[in-house]
């Protein structure tokens, strides 16, 4: 449902629903009017009835959306146990508060005993694991290595080989377009002297056609020193300049693999074991089925048992001390406290008007948490009254130690707001068949005049349409007021 707004153009703070504040306004401005009118008509039955208006003015307002919920956890870990083992001590009870790291839950020393003798007879089988998977990565660096150093030969010289085309196809290209500048440049030369000629011997058909083929002349010059310039986008050049990269590329991709191949070739051949070295450990130990790491590793879990991954409250404990456990049993389950949400359903009327990312504020038992809206279920469920609602979470910023999980919690949801528009208090506002409407007084008679509102408060009503600034609303619509009737316009206080 909508909640008040926090500050509206009167500064009051909201109250009651909306509904329920235009019903209760109007019911008893409707109780004060009919003793007002009462005994104004034993004085003057002629009078006309007097009405309380209020002005339609500017003003901020903020539209909320309320609701209440449970606070929950965003994060929920059931531990379950590793190894085969008993119980040994417990140190947390459902509903304490722990602490990241804190120890919860430890097994008996003849379990932690059991899987240290375990890691000890792993060792052999590890061992030589690790001296096959040496000698195998020595075997694979030692070949790769061979025909990556021929690899990168053979591309090596083949690089030249193209750049040497290259350069061949570049001098043999610039050779050919610095002749023809130099051509052009000669013929340039005797154009000029011809023109001379046909100048001094006063032939002035001939000096026209001179004139136009020296510019002809001058305009090949330029195309010449432009393909010059140009010569590196020729396609033959761009070509064998490609290629040249494509070889540098697989050039240097072979040499990257020829660095990892030889670190791994250092790496794993102080791992190799020798035939005296493998006799030798095999005449000292015991073959076991399980590995060194894993068995170090169920060693350390019997030895540290369960602990807290985070600042969390355990929820539930499903255990107790001395009782015998197999790989799989459950645990207990803790619930993360640095990060709370509170879980709320809305109705369809609602849903319309929240978004994930929108400011909340909540309560908690008398104290006061921001948050957001961080997740809005895809699909409704149906309560016991037969209500459909849609469930989502409101995430709480700043946590603290006065957050308890489960508890009641309400929250408001900023939703809409707007600034400096028109407003009235939601009861003058009223509604019938063909919308929304208002009873303004104008010379003394009632008008009534269709309204396009937008978002409300408790208190307050946005006006879009129908309305001026500054016009007087009649605020106590009782029955009996219609348009055309004469009314007394009394300002409300």
């Amino acid at each position: 449902m909508k909640n008040a707004e926090k500050k509206n153009p009167s500064g009051e703070k909201p109250k009651m629903d909306k509904k329920k504040k235009r019903k209760i306004v109007i019911l008893s401005a409707a109780a004060v009017l009919v003793l007002f009118i009462g005994a104004n008509t034993i004085f003057a039955k002629d009078a006309a009835m007097t009405v309380f208006t209020t002005q339609a003015l500017r003003g901020d307002i903020k539209e909320t959306v309320s609701a209440s919920g449970s606070v929950a956890s965003e994060e929920i870990k059931t531990y379950f146990s590793k190894i085969n083992g008993t119980i040994g001590n417990i140190f947390v009870e459902a509903g304490d508060a722990v602490e990241n790291g804190a120890q919860m839950i430890l097994f008996d020393k003849e379990t932690a005993e059991h899987t240290k003798r375990q890691a000890n007879e792993g060792s052999y089988q590890n061992t030589v694991q690790k001296a096959n998977e040496n000698q195998g990565k020595f075997a694979e660096a030692s070949t790769n290595l061979a025909v990556l150093e021929q690899q990168i030969a053979d591309e090596e010289n083949y690089i030249k080989q193209l750049q040497k085309e290259l350069d061949e196809l570049q001098a043999d290209l610039s050779a050919y377009y610095n002749q023809a500048s130099t051509n052009i440049a000669i013929y340039g030369i005797q154009l000029q002297n011809d023109l001379q000629k046909a100048e001094k011997e006063g032939n002035q058909g001939e000096a026209e056609r001179l004139n136009e083929e020296i510019k002809n002349n001058n305009i090949a010059a330029q195309q010449v020193a432009y393909q010059l310039g140009q010569m590196n986008n020729d396609s033959r050049v761009r070509e064998l300049q490609d290629r040249i990269s494509e070889e540098q590329e697989k050039v240097t991709h072979y040499k990257e693999y020829q660095a990892e191949m030889e670190s791994q070739k250092a790496s794993s051949e102080a791992g190799v074991m020798n035939a005296y070295q493998r006799s030798e450990l095999e005449a000292n130990h015991e073959i076991s089925n399980m590995t060194t790491e894993e068995a170090a590793e169920d060693y350390g879990y019997a030895s540290d048992g369960i602990c807290a991954e985070f600042n969390g409250i355990v929820t539930e404990l499903s255990v107790v001390e001395g009782a015998p456990v197999a790989e799989g049993t459950n645990l207990l389950t803790l619930a993360n406290r640095d990060k709370v949400k509170v879980d709320i359903y809305v109705t369809k009327y609602d849903l319309e008007k929240i978004a994930v990312g929108q400011k909340a504020q909540i309560t908690v038992s008398g104290h006061e948490y921001k948050g957001e809206v961080s997740k809005i279920d895809k699909m409704a469920t149906v309560n016991a009254a037969g209500t459909a609602s849609v469930g989502a979470e409101i995430r709480i910023d700043n946590p603290d130690e006065f957050i308890y999980l489960g508890i009641e919690a309400k929250v408001l949801i900023d939703t809409k707001e707007a600034s400096k528009v028109l407003l009235l208090p939601v009861e003058c506002v009223n509604a019938d068949q063909e919308g929304e409407f208002v009873y303004t007084v104008e010379n003394g008679v009632v008008v009534r005049k269709d309204v396009v509102t937008g978002i409300s408060s408790n208190t307050y009503i946005e006006i879009r349409e129908g309305l001026s600034e500054g016009e007087e609303v009649i605020s106590n619509v009782v029955a009996g007021i219609a348009e055309g009737m004469p009314v007394t316009a009394v300002p409300a206080e």
